[in-house]
């Protein structure tokens, strides 16, 4: 407690916005990661069944593994079995770029902490630093020296606070980015697999 008091009384207004990016940090970095890990887990065995179904032409079975899939997958495969190739990849496309959005978006702001918590940090070292000079100003004894030099080396505490903040930001933005990229990849990747199969299985079908 008594190291907070004496951070804030050094960098004044600039220990508190510093304070209030590492709050918004983390608590970005946990909201977004929990909303990663309660998207519905990619059904790849029904996908894989859906997929080889489609191609043997067993609509009963396909029927089957499309209702024991999750909701968002349902309604995605639904827009491949209901329209035309080209009226499925449009509405897929637009469909991904949708949860990518839901997904990304808020990640934004963890890009916009990582450049400004650096520039925080360096702010309130000149804060700190005005002061030591002060200090010394009124004193050019040992002791006022010596009172410097502790004005300066706390005064790095800023900025070595705002590189840290900034290094965090930037470690979760990567590590959310990348599994909300994996997640997405793999759901489009099984998607046209299903969108090739039901392509097989309505050209054969128009052949007969």
């Amino acid at each position: 407690m008594i190291i907070l008091e004496h951070f804030f009384s050094t960098f004044g207004l600039i220990a508190y916005l510093l304070l209030l990016a590492s709050v918004a940090i983390l608590a970005l970095s946990i909201e977004r990661l929990i909303t990663i890990f309660i998207q519905p887990r990619l059904p790849i065995k029904n996908l894989q069944a859906i997929t080889i179904n489609l191609k043997k032409g067993d609509s009963l079975q396909v029927e089957n593994y499309i209702a024991k899939t999750p909701l968002l997958y349902q309604k995605w495969i639904r827009l491949i079995l209901d329209n035309t190739q080209k009226q499925a990849e449009d509405e897929l496309s637009l469909n991904l770029m949708q949860t990518r959005n839901h997904l990304q978006r808020p990640l934004e702001w963890l890009n916009l902490f990582a450049i400004i918590s650096p520039m925080l940090g360096l702010l309130g070292t000149i804060w700190s630093m005005s002061h030591s000079f002060a200090s010394i100003s009124k004193s050019m004894t040992s002791e006022g020296m010596h009172q410097m030099i502790t004005y300066l080396s706390e005064a790095m505490y800023a900025t070595a606070f705002g590189i840290t903040l900034a290094l965090i930001s930037m470690l979760s933005l990567y590590f959310l980015r990348q599994k909300t990229e994996s997640y997405l990849a793999n759901c489009e990747l099984w998607l046209n697999k299903i969108l090739l199969a039901a392509t097989y299985h309505n050209s054969l079908m128009a052949k007969n």
